[in-house]
C-alpha cells in the first residue's frame, strides 16, 4: 500500500482498499502471523465484515426468533498490508488505530507483536513509533478474533437477535503519522452559563528542541460561520515536562479558559437549534505551524434539576425511542453518516428528541449525525448480564476490569459531542436495590466527565430507591407496583403515571414504553437484500398459509397497525399527563426482528413508512407542546352532557403568551358545536389545566364523534393540536317483537320485557315449532333440546361462556406485548378487530373496521371463539389472533345447522353491570334486532359435530 510524501505537520494515512485476509482454521501457525507467500491468502476489502464478502459457511440451522445470515463465522482471521513509508519523515510519531472491530484484535509490526485491544465502544489503538522503521516498507498484520472473550452475550451490541455475531473491520483502518513537536492530550470542556470553554492540552516536543519558543493559537469559528480574534499564548517547556505516553486517557496538563460571551453571543446547541462550533489549535515555531488539531463543540448544559430534566435551563421532556443496534442489511451498526442524518431526520419528523442505545454506543458518524441533527442521546455500556442481581455478590474481577476500561474509553471519546447527554452501566441489571459495584461506575464516570448525567442501570430496580448511585431513574411505567402493563391504556384519559414518578426525588424516564404490537408484514422480505434473511418470517408464511389466512394478511396490517397507533397515543399522553415525568423510551419506532420478531415499530426495520400513521398526526401526541384533552369515559348516551378537562404539557423554548383554546365537535364530518377561551400565559416545563369544555353527545342515533382542539399564540399562530374520540348511543329501546323470543338468561330479561323466560331444560323445542310463536331462542347452554330445536329448524342464539369452549382464546383490548414467543403466557395474546366495512349485525353500531376505544369493555378479557375447525365459517366479528398461532378467531359467528340457524357469541351481556353501559346495550339492541329480522340467514353450514366440537354439550335433566 502506497502512502504519498509527507511533511512535519501530521497526517492521517487512510488505509482502507484491499488487504491480505485468510480465516485461521486455514492455518497452522499457533496464533503467529502467517508467512507473506503462504497459500491461504486472498484479499478482502477493509472496511467491511467477513460475512459480506464471502467468508464463512451457510449456516445449517436456521432460527425461527430471528434473522439467519447468509454466511456465519466465529474465530479468529488474519489481516496483512505493507506500508510504504520511504518518504516519510524521521522523528515522527505513529500511531495505528481501528475503527469498528469486534472484539479482539492483536497487531503485529514487522513482525513484533505490539499488543492487543479489545473495546466494543471506543477505537482501538496503537502506538508503534518504536515499532515502525521511517523511510522503510513497514508491514502491518493483525489477529482479529470474533468469539466471546467474556461472557456478556446478552448485550445487542453481540446478540444474534441484534447484531449478530459479526466480524472484521467494519469502520476503517487509519495510520496517524504524528510531529515531533505536537499537541497531545487535547480535552474540551465547555460551560454554557458562563460562556467559558476551558481546554485542557498538553505539548511534547523532542528534549532537544524544549529550549525553542513556542507560540499556541486558538481559532474559533462561531455557528454563524464568524471567526473570533485569535487567541494565542506561549509555551515555556523548559518548564513544564515533557509527556511522551500517547493515549493514557489521561486530560492535558495545562489548562486555557477562553470566554466565548465577551465578542458574540453564545449560540447555545439544543434539541431544537443544533448549533456548533469549530475549534482549531495550533503549534507555531515563530511563524512555521509544526501542528494542528481540530475539534467540533456545542455549548449547552444538560442537568437534573428536582424531577425535571433541563436543557440549557429550560425544561425538556425526552421523547425517545430505543436504538437495539439493528442494521439489517450488514449485521453490524453502520460507518455511514449520512444513514444516521436521515435516521435522526425520520425520527424527528415523528417528533422524537431522543434517543437510548440499548446495551452498546453508537459509530463515530452517528455522533456527528446526533450533534448536526439535535439528538439527545443516552449511551450504555455493552451488556445486558446477571452479574449484578445480588447485591451481596460481586461480578467476576474480569467483567468490572473491562467495563471500567470501556467507561473510561467512551467518556473520552465522546466529550465534544454535545449530543451525549446521558449514560447507563447497562440494561436491565439489577435486583430491586441496586448494586455497589454499579455505583462505583457511576462515581467514576462524574468525576471523569459531570457535564452528564448517569444512572447504575436501564430498567430495573424497584422506588424509592435504596442503595442505587444515579442522577435520574428509568424505571417501567407498566410493570412497576401499584401499575399493570394490561392497563397501560384504558378509555379513560384522565390517568396518569404519578403513582410511579412519586416515588422518587431525581428523573423518571418510562422504561421501554408501551411495546404494542401490529400484525407481521411478509412483504418487507424482498428488501433484505444484505447478508440477512427474515428467517423467522418462513415458519410464519407457512403457517398463514396452511390455515387459509393468507388472504386476510393484508387486511389484518391494516386493522391491528391502526390498533396499535390507537392504543400506542393513549399510553404516550398517559405520560405526558404526568406533571413529574422527565420522558419515556418507546421500544422501538421500529420493528424489532428478534426475540420473535416485535412488531412495535412506526416503521419497519429499514426507517420506512409502514403506512399506520403519518408524522403530523403522530407529532400530536408526541411534540415539546401537547395539547390533553381529559375524560373519564368515551361513551355516552345521546344528547348527553360531556364534561372534559384540557390542558397542556409544555416543553417548548419559550412561554405560550395570551393563549387560546379552540375546539369544534365533528360528527358525520358536519361541526355540530365550536367555541373558544382565552387561557392567559403559559410558562414552560410543566403540565398545566387550561380550562374545561362541556359540550352534549350527538342527540341522534348512535354516532361517533371527535372533538378537534388547538391551542394558540395570541389569535393565529398554532401551538399545538389534538384530536379526541368519543361516542353516543340512544337509549336502549326494546324490539317490537321481543315477545317472540324465548330466553333462558335470567340476566338479559331486563332487556327483554316481554320475552318467554324460563330455564333451559324446559326448552320443548317441537312445541315452539309447531305453534309457531317464537322466532329465536336466547341461551348461554347448548343442551341435547336447544340441539334438537335448532335441527328441526329453530333459530339459536348461544351466549358461550369460557368454560363452555372447547379452544377458549383469552384476549384483551390492547394488542400482543412485545411478541408472543418471548412472552407466551401473557393474557390475551391477539392483536385487535378486524371487520369488515358493512357487518348486518352491528346494525347502526359505529365502527371503522379496526378496534376503537368503544370496544374496550365489550371486549376486554373476554374469550375468542376458534373457527380452525369449521370450514367455510367466516367470522362476524373477526379478532385476529398474533401471527404465529394463526388462528382464525371470532367474538360471534353464525352458520345452519341442520334446518335451522345458530349465531354464537362471547360478548358479555349476560354481565348486568356491562349491559349499563351505552355501547354494550346498544350493541346488543342491534343484534336482536338482526337476529330477528330477515337478514340472519347463514349462508355457511356446520354439521352437529363440528359445532359439539366448538361448544361443549351440557347435559339437563329429564322429567320420567
Amino acid at each position: 500500500m502506497k502512502l504519498p510524501g509527507v511533511h512535519a505537520v501530521r497526517h492521517t494515512f487512510d488505509l482502507k482498499g484491499t488487504w491480505q485476509f485468510c480465516l485461521e482454521p486455514d492455518l497452522a501457525n499457533d496464533q503467529r502471523p502467517p508467512h507473506p507467500d503462504d497459500s491461504a491468502w486472498g484479499n478482502i476489502q477493509v472496511p467491511g465484515s467477513w460475512e459480506e464478502q464471502g467468508y464463512g459457511n451457510e449456516p445449517d440451522y436456521h432460527r425461527m426468533d430471528t434473522w439467519t445470515k447468509v454466511r456465519e463465522y466465529e474465530g479468529a482471521a488474519w489481516y496483512a498490508t505493507n506500508v510504504d513509508l520511504t518518504a516519510s519523515e524521521t522523528d515522527c510519531q505513529y500511531v495505528f488505530r481501528l475503527e469498528g472491530v469486534r472484539w479482539t484484535s492483536d497487531l503485529w509490526v514487522n513482525g513484533h507483536h505490539a499488543g492487543q485491544q479489545d473495546s466494543l465502544l471506543a477505537a482501538q489503538e496503537w502506538n508503534i513509533t518504536s515499532l515502525i522503521h521511517s523511510g522503510k516498507v513497514n508491514r502491518l498484520e493483525l489477529r482479529v478474533d470474533n468469539t466471546m472473550k467474556l461472557p456478556l452475550a446478552g448485550s445487542h451490541i453481540h446478540s444474534i437477535h441484534t447484531a449478530t455475531a459479526w466480524g472484521g473491520i467494519t469502520g476503517g483502518a487509519y495510520l496517524y503519522q504524528l510531529p515531533p513537536c505536537r499537541i497531545q492530550q487535547l480535552h474540551i470542556q465547555t460551560d454554557a452559563e458562563k460562556g467559558i470553554i476551558t481546554i485542557q492540552y498538553d505539548v511534547s516536543v523532542n528534549a532537544s528542541a524544549k529550549s525553542r519558543a513556542y507560540q499556541l493559537h486558538m481559532d474559533i469559528r462561531h455557528p454563524d460561520g464568524s471567526w473570533f480574534t485569535r487567541q494565542s499564548r506561549s509555551i515555556d517547556l523548559m518548564s513544564h515536562p515533557v509527556e511522551e505516553t500517547l493515549l493514557d486517557g489521561n486530560c492535558g496538563r495545562l489548562q486555557w479558559e477562553l470566554e466565548l460571551g465577551q465578542e458574540k453571543d453564545i449560540a447555545l446547541w439544543s434539541d431544537e437549534s443544533p448549533m456548533l462550533y469549530q475549534l482549531a489549535v495550533s503549534l507555531h515555531d515563530e511563524k512555521q505551524e509544526l501542528d494542528r488539531v481540530e475539534r467540533t463543540f456545542g455549548m449547552r448544559s444538560f442537568r437534573a434539576n428536582g424531577k425535571k430534566l433541563e436543557l440549557n435551563n429550560v425544561p425538556v421532556f425526552l421523547r425517545g425511542y430505543v436504538d437495539c443496534c439493528i442494521f439489517p442489511l450488514t449485521g453490524y451498526p453502520v460507518w455511514d453518516k449520512q444513514h444516521y442524518v436521515q435516521q435522526f431526520r425520520t425520527a424527528k419528523s415523528y417528533g422524537f428528541n431522543h434517543v437510548r442505545l440499548h446495551g452498546w454506543s453508537a459509530p463515530r458518524p452517528f455522533w456527528e449525525a446526533a450533534d448536526e441533527e439535535g439528538m439527545l442521546v443516552q449511551a450504555e455500556l455493552p451488556h445486558w448480564s446477571r452479574w449484578f442481581e445480588n447485591r451481596d455478590v460481586t461480578a467476576p474481577a474480569e467483567i468490572m476490569t473491562f467495563l471500567t476500561r470501556e467507561l473510561k474509553g467512551l467518556l473520552h471519546s465522546l466529550h465534544t459531542h454535545p449530543s451525549f447527554v446521558m449514560f447507563s452501566m447497562g440494561n436491565e441489571l439489577i435486583g430491586p436495590n441496586g448494586h455497589p459495584e454499579l455505583n462505583e461506575l457511576v462515581e467514576l464516570a462524574r468525576s471523569l466527565d459531570p457535564t452528564r448525567l448517569y444512572t447504575d442501570n436501564t430498567g430495573f430496580g424497584q422506588l424509592p430507591a435504596q442503595g442505587r448511585g444515579a442522577d435520574y431513574y428509568i424505571q417501567s411505567l407498566n410493570w412497576h407496583p401499584p401499575l399493570e402493563s394490561e392497563l397501560s391504556a384504558v378509555p379513560d384519559t384522565t390517568l396518569d403515571y404519578h403513582d410511579v414518578t412519586r416515588l422518587a426525588d431525581y428523573p423518571v424516564i418510562g422504561h421501554e414504553h408501551a411495546q404494542f404490537t401490529m400484525y407481521v408484514r411478509p412483504q418487507e422480505k424482498e428488501k433484505y437484500t444484505g447478508v440477512l434473511r427474515p428467517s423467522w418470517l418462513e415458519s410464519i408464511e407457512e403457517s398463514l398459509l396452511r390455515k387459509g389466512l393468507d388472504a386476510d394478511v393484508e387486511s389484518f396490517q391494516y386493522a391491528s397497525g391502526i390498533h396499535l397507533i390507537r392504543s400506542l397515543k393513549e399510553a404516550m399522553e398517559r405520560v405526558r399527563r404526568t406533571s413529574d415525568a422527565a420522558g419515556i423510551q418507546l421500544l422501538d419506532i421500529r420493528d424489532f426482528p428478534g426475540q420473535g420478531h416485535a412488531t412495535t415499530g412506526l416503521l419497519d426495520v429499514f426507517w420506512e413508512s409502514k403506512g399506520i400513521t403519518e408524522p403530523a398526526a403522530f407529532r400530536q401526541c408526541n411534540a415539546s407542546v401537547v395539547l390533553l384533552l381529559g375524560c373519564s369515559q368515551r361513551t355516552f348516551y345521546a344528547g348527553e352532557p360531556i364534561h372534559i378537562e384540557a390542558s397542556i404539557s409544555h416543553y417548548g423554548q419559550q412561554p405560550i403568551m395570551d393563549a387560546s383554546i379552540h375546539w369544534r365537535l365533528i360528527c358525520n364530518n358536519i361541526i355540530e358545536d365550536e367555541g373558544e377561551w382565552a387561557c392567559g400565559d403559559i410558562s414552560c416545563g410543566s403540565v398545566v389545566s387550561i380550562g374545561r369544555l362541556t359540550i352534549h353527545a350527538p342527540h341522534q342515533g348512535a354516532a361517533a364523534f371527535h372533538i378537534e382542539a388547538e391551542i394558540r399564540s395570541g389569535h393565529s399562530e398554532r401551538m399545538a393540536a389534538n384530536v379526541w374520540h368519543g361516542w353516543s348511543f340512544p337509549l336502549y329501546h326494546l324490539h317490537d317483537q321481543s315477545h317472540r323470543i324465548w330466553n333462558s338468561v335470567k340476566e338479559l330479561q331486563p332487556f327483554l320485557l316481554d320475552s318467554n323466560h324460563n330455564q333451559v331444560n324446559v326448552l320443548d323445542g317441537k312445541e315452539l315449532l309447531s305453534q309457531d310463536e317464537m322466532d329465536l331462542v336466547i341461551t348461554s347452554s347448548l343442551t341435547p333440546n336447544v340441539l334438537d330445536y335448532l335441527m328441526n329448524g329453530g333459530h339459536v342464539w348461544l351466549h358461550v361462556k369460557p368454560d363452555e369452549l372447547y379452544d377458549a382464546v383469552d384476549t384483551k383490548y390492547l394488542p400482543v406485548f412485545w411478541n408472543y414467543l418471548m412472552f407466551a403466557t401473557q393474557p390475551g395474546a391477539t392483536m385487535g378487530m378486524n371487520l369488515q366495512k358493512h357487518v348486518p349485525l352491528l346494525g347502526n353500531f359505529p365502527h371503522d373496521q379496526a378496534s376503537d376505544w368503544h370496544w374496550y369493555h365489550l371486549v376486554n378479557g373476554i374469550p375468542a371463539i376458534c373457527l380452525d375447525s369449521l370450514n367455510g365459517v367466516r367470522p362476524l366479528i373477526e379478532v385476529i389472533d398474533h401471527f404465529h398461532r394463526a388462528k382464525r378467531l371470532a367474538y360471534a359467528f353464525e352458520a345452519k345447522v341442520g334446518q335451522g340457524s345458530v349465531l354464537v357469541s362471547s360478548f358479555p351481556f349476560a354481565d348486568v353491570s356491562m349491559m349499563k353501559r351505552p355501547e354494550a346495550a346498544y350493541l346488543f339492541q342491534e343484534m336482536v334486532a338482526y337476529l330477528l329480522g330477515d337478514q340472519f340467514k347463514p349462508e355457511a353450514a356446520v354439521s352437529v359435530g363440528e359445532l359439539l366440537g366448538i361448544v361443549k354439550l351440557q347435559t339437563i335433566q329429564f322429567t320420567l
